[in-house]
């Protein structure tokens, strides 16, 4: 379960839900603004990088946005994460419009990477003192950073335990009896793009990642810190069908089974 923390409150939505959440900062209540200042968000690909991800948000305006020129690429940082900085110009309703867009690309547990994108707007001409306003609120960035937890580590070949998966586009819940029955029907090459959330018997958050070293390279699970919360309890009002073990047919069925394991946990 991913906290958000909104200007007005905190809200709390299932891991699954994808943050497409724009932030619309004006210097005007009404009409047309000399300067905007948005913030937007979006999901990348786990083996996406930021040069990839910059060179896509490229291609894609050069496609979509009517007569684009492109004045400025370069690698910069905020708060020491890379970033791309684009600055281009493009015509919109007959208007000549220039942007600022900073681009980074930020972990986003457990679900994968998130893209944020700094974009400063002007109409007509993005100005020296606009400038200063636009770099000044870059370089006051400060990103939230999980404090520090134990390290993570890869689960051995041979456990035996209750796995699951829940895919997030269908969102079907599959159970496992031993990691080996997972590794066998769980697609690879969608797992490492996102697309599954894993969790250990208990509900923890798992991870899938290479293994140190293989070549050619391998994967496997992983733990991953517990801070932040993730837990398959917290996502089990989405899950439409159950599959996999007998007796965890339904939310309830997992939800019983979960609290029972972390009590045998607690006992053992």
């Amino acid at each position: 379960m991913a906290d958000y923390i909104l200007q007005e409150a905190t809200l709390a939505l299932p891991d699954v839900f994808k943050d497409r959440t724009m932030n619309l900062f004006t210097l005007n209540d009404n009409g047309a603004s000399e300067f905007t200042f948005v913030v937007s968000r979006a999901s990348a690909k786990k083996d996406e990088n930021i040069q990839a991800v910059a060179a896509r948000i490229l291609r894609e305006m050069e496609i979509t946005v009517p007569q684009f020129q492109l004045h400025l690429s370069r690698p910069v940082t905020i708060d020491g994460e890379p970033a791309i900085e684009l600055y281009y110009q493009f015509k919109s309703d007959g208007a000549l419009i220039f942007q600022r867009q900073t681009v980074v690309l930020l972990n986003e547990q457990p679900t994968g990477k998130k893209i944020v994108c700094y974009i400063g707007t002007c109409p007509d001409e993005f100005s020296d003192y606009y400038q200063r306003q636009y770099q000044e609120i870059i370089q006051s960035i400060k990103f939230h950073r999980e404090r520090e937890t134990e390290p993570e580590q890869m689960l051995q070949a041979d456990d035996q335990r209750i796995f699951f998966a829940l895919d997030t586009e269908t969102k079907h819940l599959s159970a496992f009896e031993g990691i080996q029955a997972l590794y066998q029907h769980l697609p690879l090459q969608r797992a490492r793009e996102g697309a599954f959330l894993l969790y250990a018997q208990d509900g923890q958050a798992l991870k899938i990642a290479p293994v140190p070293g293989s070549q050619p390279v391998r994967y496997a699970l992983w733990t991953l810190p517990e801070a932040g919360g993730h837990n398959l309890g917290q996502q089990l009002s989405i899950c439409r069908t159950f599959a996999g073990v007998a007796g965890l047919d339904s939310a309830e069925d997992v939800r019983r089974f979960l609290a029972q394991s972390r009590d045998g946990v607690k006992h053992g």
